[in-house]
């Protein structure tokens, strides 16, 4: 059993103890009484009730940082309940307390002795069926009731006044050892959260980027054909941003953060252009570093800057290709984007823009790599739930995703949910269906490394009953829509389709987070460790109403919970080291 577990038994069969030696006391007659404990059993049973209390406080010390307040009070109230006996509630202990676990493990199992060698000096019923633990099998035979426990003989008890006081002595060093871990424990997480790199900084400057590109765009569609165009944005993993160390990045500091989308017109009208992609380059010097984050020895200084792109600067402002990357001050103001696109269009197969916050200026040609095919029409994309529901077929035999396919899209969708969050490019609710995919044809008839999703109008926006009011479920709704996402990639299978075998489907968020649940818990066994951990984060978070991935500390567990794992679980899968 793990440590939580036992600590869940022990914070259990404590009351029992207590309430054991009250009923044991009030069956003594006067004389025993007198000339066995001498007025030393109340003291002892008072001492045992003060270190039950003690050692109560010290879990929920230890408890509070990696539990909702749901999940504590439940803990609390149910001492040997579910949550106890929850493997994740044991790993989150074990990351809490690090290097401490193993002494708090030792600490809990002399406990859980100490508790054994009273109960054993009890004579109480004890379940046959329940062999495991012997203080598990007590607690099953004498069960709580009206909030005390009721015994089915008269309790005996057969220990001296000595034992009984090194035991209580024992118990009370047992539990000023627990109070020193969560105490020294609560003074380290400083330090560490010093030490680690903040994610949530680079991602929110990611987020802030795309927010002010979606707005600089919409207004560069100038032409009187607007309502015909839409834009698409490339997802992308962005591995630099989770870098754990800055010299890990260092050789790309010069590149910047550079966004890919797609622009696309439809209509019946006649057109020049129907698909293009660009390449759109971040001009601000300032935001392109991450500030050093503070260290354990305030004297070092870290003066490297981390970038969040992985794109070659644009050839037309490199003179030495070791140099950094200036943009060109010759570069136009684009006032119409479709005129500007026009122009490009039939020479370039990617064009590239320069963004500086407040205008979009180029465009210029960008070479793409030879192995890749862009599609040259907007109807040559493919969506992922029709990936999952109806796959293409090549020869009569369909196209699934692999698993190394459906193991990178899933780190793509994690990651971009949280470098998207809040912006037009993401939906709350997005599903299988919103995400995008390019007809290449070769092989694979689609370029599964290059997902898009398609921005909002305002005009889709505007007047509807979200935007006017938001619900419960807004705030975290999308991590419900990643939760969904991931099991549909890690199984293969669209959520309607799993639904069809379970239950009656339903697009409500509630709905979607009760199929979810069901879904991870039933299929859990199955479930790899990263993508069942993170599932489950996006379902409390969900629940959570206090949680919002607008709060650094929200975001930053997000990362650490969800991307990480299943990033590191995909570089596992592709025998390469963790970045």
């Amino acid at each position: 059993m793990s440590g939580v577990e036992i600590a869940g038994i022990a914070l259990a069969v404590l009351p029992l103890i207590i309430n054991a030696l009250e009923d044991y006391e009030e069956g003594l007659d006067p004389i025993k009484s007198f000339m066995r404990w001498e007025k030393e059993l109340p003291k002892c049973i008072r001492k045992l009730r003060n270190q039950h209390v003690h050692f109560e406080q010290n879990m929920r010390l230890l408890l509070e940082p990696i539990t909702t307040d749901y999940e504590l009070a439940e803990m609390l109230s149910d001492p040997n309940g579910q949550y106890w006996k929850d493997g994740e509630m044991s790993e989150k202990l074990r990351e809490r307390l690090q290097e401490s676990y193993h002494a708090y493990q030792g600490t809990i199992g002399d406990i859980e002795r100490i508790m054994k060698k009273i109960a054993s000096k009890l004579d109480l019923d004890r379940a046959a069926e329940l062999s495991r633990n012997d203080l598990e099998a007590i607690l099953a035979a004498n069960p709580l009731k009206n909030n005390k426990f009721e015994f089915r003989k008269r309790v005996r008890f057969g220990m001296s006044k000595k034992n009984i006081k090194g035991l209580l002595e024992e118990l009370d060093d047992c539990n000023k050892e627990l109070e020193r871990f969560a105490d020294r424990n609560e003074k380290l997480e400083t330090y560490r959260k010093a030490a680690k790199p903040s994610f949530a900084g680079r991602l929110q400057q990611v987020q802030k980027y795309a927010q002010n590109l979606h707005s600089v765009l919409v207004s560069s569609w100038s032409c009187s054909c607007r309502n015909y165009h839409s834009t698409s944005l490339q997802l992308e993993q962005r591995g630099t941003l989770y870098a754990s160390a800055v010299k890990k990045v260092a050789k790309s500091t010069s590149e910047g953060t550079c966004f890919t989308v797609s622009f696309s017109s439809s209509g019946d009208f006649s057109h020049p252009w129907t698909w293009q992609e660009a390449e759109i380059h971040i001009d601000n010097q300032d935001a392109m570093s991450v500030p050093a984050q503070p260290s354990l020895k305030p004297k070092t200084k870290m003066t490297k800057t981390v970038s969040f792109g992985d794109k070659a600067p644009p050839p037309y402002s490199v003179v030495d290709p070791v140099a950094k990357w200036k943009p060109s001050p010759t570069l136009q103001e684009v006032k119409d984007l479709c005129a500007s696109i026009q122009q490009m269009h039939k020479s370039a197969t990617c064009i590239g823009f320069q963004f500086d916050s407040k205008s979009l200026r180029g465009a210029y040609e960008v070479e793409t790599p030879a192995a890749r095919k862009i599609p040259t029409v907007s109807q040559q994309l493919i969506t992922l739930e029709t990936l999952l529901k109806d796959p293409p077929k090549v020869n009569g035999r369909a196209l699934k995703l692999s698993k190394k396919e459906r193991y990178g899209l899933a780190v793509t969708l994690a990651s971009s949910t949280l470098q998207l969050n809040a912006t037009p490019w993401f939906p709350d609710n997005f599903k299988a269906k919103d995400i995008l995919f390019c007809k290449n044809g070769g092989a694979r008839l689609v370029d599964i490394n290059h997902p898009y999703v398609a921005a909002k109008k305002d005009d889709d926006t505007k007047g509807s009953p979200a935007a006017n009011s938001r619900g419960f479920h807004n705030k975290n709704t999308i991590l419900l829509a990643l939760a969904i996402a991931l099991l549909e990639l890690y199984f293969g299978e669209s959520a309607e389709a799993h639904a069809h075998d379970a239950t009656a489907f339903s697009t409500t968020p509630w709905g979607l987070a009760a199929l979810a649940h069901e879904w991870a818990e039933t299929e859990k066994e199955d479930l790899s460790a990263a993508f069942l951990g993170a599932v489950r984060h996006c379902l409390r978070c969900f629940s959570d109403p206090g949680a919002s991935l607008q709060d650094s500390e929200f975001l930053q567990a997000a990362v650490e919970g969800i991307v990480l794992p299943l990033q590191e679980e995909l570089h596992q899968f592709l025998g390469k080291a963790t970045p």
